[in-house]
């Protein structure tokens, strides 16, 4: 493992503290910690100047980053030896955060091609397609920001109607990128100073992705820069910001991204997006409480909930953490234009091979022949051996469609020197494969349940014909439409719903910058969160007097399509999907909403058991409504034992029950009326497993065609204080020895000499901790001090580490030399004796008071000498 930086802890005059220092050394790994710099929030009664005269007044030796108003604090870098915590001790400081580094979220590899038609399919699954033909919404006259790697404004998607070429002019008039700003340069990459000025044009991909997904146009571009396929973004004719925060590499820091959030904001954008890259945490963070601030203004933050899908439960990302910020996950496209086959009266979609390139148009004497063995199992067609017997002369083959025994072309090969007329390849496990194939010969790919569908038809009659279309039509993609694997699992720190919805993010064709090909197909929540965020610009034009910021999400919530796995018999946890996948339709033409948009259970302990709603009629006419409840799955990452989160998911039909005050309301026009829920625990379900259990609340309309409304509910089975805390089956937590850049194994019983020697101690948390610390004591058992890290004292709130990093263990630590902090208020450290000590580290438990050692999983590392 390397170690990006090792930093001595700095002393500090001593202050009594007045404010709370946020030490996120296990929240984040050491190397995404900027050393000195600060990011300061202030008390509402306190200025720039007042902060700047009391740095001043204690002698720290400053430079300031950037101040915010909104926000109400400031970014510095400190040069002289104060920290954190002597920060914090300042009169009028209300918090501090190291800064810390937000990276490009890693995108998932896509599992479509530019010229797929699922692609663009996108706006089926979401009302979107409706309501830029019926409702003539196109987002004119919104101002959404996009905070990212800027965007490639002279890409024509972007261009004004009429104009060949889009441009970026803050006066503009036909320039659709009218507002921005680039706060970095293109060298910067996070740990080092920003070159900011005013050119916002994107030099990395990511943000012109974004904005594409937003408001880009691609449908009427002809000649060099025309795309694969025609597509449209959400809201084709929004007005955009972009706001330049990475460079053409890297990663960007807490302190710009504030700076960016707040002057969108000043430009006068309704809505902004942040698909930023993020661990687990807690809300208090400072990116969500400005988020919740901006919220209170009536701006809408849209975040991505991250793509950590495969890690297990407690993963959603930071940004949308934010009380009223909307986290957004992933779904995959669910429709696409496809041509299609008649077979036995089913109609099926297939992806022919790229190297044919055709429509296929066979006669119909070109029956199907299934290419069996012996024992009546589907081969692969890989072997030429395998087609001796079958009568597949001018007859279509069809083929299993597992490639990892040969490729496309030579199976294709086979089959054509076999006298085959064509070949359908079945997918497994689902969808439809890209193929290569071999020029002049039909073959295709075909999804999985239309393999099995035709054979079982075929079993019942050999000599059904084939009937192949001349058009393509508008057909679902198997597996499509449902939550996409990578979309991360909450719930957060405190047991809250996170994510709050979903949008499309799987498979997504888009605008790229014109120097990397113009156009890509990217998945992630990435591409989910603007999606939302130009659903939210169509909603703002049409509603043009109507609700914003936080009410706009409670409606998007309450209306979202409630969804299940593929083939799946429950409905998503809430956990993983929120309140469903977004519908744009549904938001615009519903005529009642449910307050709170979502239920926080907690655990046993803590268990909310009755709670009461409020359903509002703002339709024109008095409506009765039904109350109902649906369970989801319930997710289970504990049921091996092992006491780290198992990211291979158990879905579980642990339900809990709901009890209405009454079950139908009649509520007048413009009237409201509460109903109180009463819910109990699920009856299965081990409790010492920790499933997370969730479901919806829906009030149906009597009015036929008027959307019902929902809020999600989520808890957890059990205590959740009782949660393994820390891997220690995997030997952590404990004590190991940089060397060099390397972090090695320290011999049991060594005595340190740590004028020469550091040490760190290593760990893996599973779950996040209120307070995370790792501290000294003497060989009588008493309190000697906290680590003296590179940060100050180690303790502070943390998030769980993920699971495993290119093959390896991800693990955190705190790089110590030898020296304690005696006290959470002590400013400076101090050298012990020698002697022999003990080093404890402590986590404690979610949802607890802190009450040392009762609420604290605690671990000790014995005979550490000096």
């Amino acid at each position: 493992m390397k170690v990006a930086a090792i930093i001595s802890a700095l002393a500090a005059v001593t202050l009594v503290s007045a404010g709370t220092y946020h030490d996120l050394e296990g929240l984040v790994d050491a190397k995404n910690v900027v050393p000195n710099r600060y990011i300061i929030e202030y008390h509402d009664s306190y200025s720039h100047s007042d902060a700047r005269n009391a740095l001043n007044s204690r002698k720290v030796d400053y430079k300031v980053r950037n101040e915010y108003d909104i926000f109400n604090g400031a970014a510095i870098t400190v040069n002289s030896k104060h920290d954190g915590r002597a920060i914090a001790s300042l009169p009028g400081v209300k918090n501090v955060w190291p800064i810390t580094l937000h990276s490009i979220p890693k995108i998932q590899k896509s599992t479509a091609k530019a010229t797929d038609p699922e692609a663009v399919s996108l706006h089926h699954m979401t009302g979107v397609d409706i309501v830029h033909k019926k409702l003539k919404l196109t987002g004119k006259g919104i101002k959404v920001g996009v905070i990212d790697t800027g965007i490639d404004y002279k890409h024509p998607a972007f261009a004004a109607k009429g104009a060949t070429e889009g441009c970026f002019s803050r006066y503009g008039k036909d320039c659709r990128v009218k507002y921005g700003w680039d706060f970095v340069g293109d060298d910067y990459t996070g740990g080092n100073e920003p070159k900011p000025d005013s050119d916002p044009m994107d030099c990395q991909g990511h943000g012109s992705h974004v904005a594409g997904i937003v408001g880009g146009d691609a449908r009427h571009i002809t000649g060099a820069h025309a795309p694969p396929q025609p597509f449209v973004g959400v809201a084709p004719e929004v007005t955009l910001g972009a706001y330049r925060v990475f460079g053409c590499d890297g990663s960007s820091g807490t302190d710009v991204l504030l700076a960016a959030m707040e002057k969108a904001f000043n430009d006068g954008m309704n809505i902004i997006n942040m698909s930023l890259g993020g661990g687990s945490s807690y809300k208090g963070n400072p990116t969500a409480a400005l988020g919740d601030k901006l919220a209170k203004r009536g701006l809408t933050l849209i975040a991505s909930a991250g793509n950590d899908g495969s890690e297990g439960v407690w993963m959603v990302g930071n940004t949308g953490l934010g009380d009223d910020s909307t986290s957004v996950a992933s779904f995959t496209n669910a429709y696409g234009r496809f041509q299609t086959f008649n077979y036995a009266g089913g109609k099926y979609s297939y992806s022919p091979a790229a190297n044919f390139g055709t429509v296929i148009d066979l006669p119909a004497s070109a029956t199907l022949v299934p290419l069996f063995d012996k024992a009546g199992v589907l081969q692969d067609g890989c072997d030429a051996a395998s087609y001796t017997g079958v009568p597949v002369s001018g007859k279509v083959v069809l083929a299993l469609g597992d490639y990892t025994r040969c490729g496309s072309g030579a199976r294709a090969t086979i089959a054509k020197n076999a006298g085959a007329a064509g070949l359908l390849t079945a997918t497994t496990p689902v969808g439809m494969t890209n193929i290569g194939g071999i020029a002049g010969f039909p073959m295709a790919s075909i999804e999985n349940a239309a393999g099995d569908a035709i054979l079982a038809a075929y079993k019942k009659n050999a000599a059904e014909v084939i009937a192949w279309s001349k058009t393509p039509s508008d057909v679902m993609v198997e597996g499509g439409g449902t939550i996409s694997d990578f979309s991360s699992y909450g719930l957060d720190g405190d047991l809250r719903s996170k994510p709050d919805l979903g949008g499309p993010g799987g498979n997504i064709l888009s605008t790229y910058p014109l120097a990397k090909s113009g156009y890509a197909v990217l998945s992630g929540t990435s591409m989910s969160s603007p999606y939302v965020a130009g659903s939210q610009a169509l909603f703002y034009q049409g509603k043009k007097n109507g609700p914003r910021g936080l009410e706009t999400r409670k409606i998007f919530k309450n209306t979202a399509t409630l969804t299940k796995l593929w083939k799946g018999k429950n409905l998503v946890s809430a956990a993983k999907q929120g309140s469903g996948l977004i519908n744009v339709m549904n938001a615009l033409t519903a005529t009642a909403t449910i307050t709170p948009d979502h239920v926080d259970l907690l655990d046993t302990v803590h268990f909310r058991k009755t709670q009461k709603i409020t359903i509002k009629n703002f339709g024109k006419k008095t409506e009765t409504y039904t109350l109902s409840h649906t369970p989801a799955d319930a997710l289970n990452s504990y049921y091996d034992g092992k006491g780290y989160p198992n990211p291979d998911i158990k879905f579980e039909e642990d339900f809990a029950t709901v009890a209405f005050s009454q079950s139908k309301v009649k509520i007048p026009a413009g009237k409201s009326a509460s109903i109180t829920l009463t819910f109990a625990e699920p009856k299965k379900g081990d409790a010492k497993q920790f499933p997370i259990y969730s479901g919806y609340v829906i009030a149906t309309p009597s009015t036929e065609g008027s959307p019902a409304v929902h809020i999600p509910y989520t808890g957890l089975k059990g205590d959740v204080s009782q949660v393994p805390m820390m891997d220690v089956q995997r030997g952590y937590p404990k004590l190991s020895q940089i060397v060099g850049s390397s972090i090695i194994a320290a011999p049991a019983g060594k005595t340190w000499d740590f004028k020469k020697e550091t040490a760190v101690v290593l760990y893996r948390l599973g779950s996040h901790s209120p307070n995370f610390s790792a501290s000294v004591y003497d060989d009588k058992k008493t309190f000697k001090g906290y680590l003296s890290t590179t940060d100050g004292p180690a303790y502070g709130f943390a998030g769980r580490q993920k699971n495993l990093k290119d093959g390896q263990v991800v693990q955190a630590g705190y790089v110590w030399n030898g020296e304690v902090f005696t006290s959470k208020n002590a400013t400076a450290p101090v050298a012990l004796p020698s002697g022999t000590y003990s080093i404890v580290v402590a986590a404690q438990k979610k949802l607890t008071k802190g009450a040392y050692p009762a609420d604290f999983e605690v671990f000790t590392i014995p005979n550490v000498k000096w």
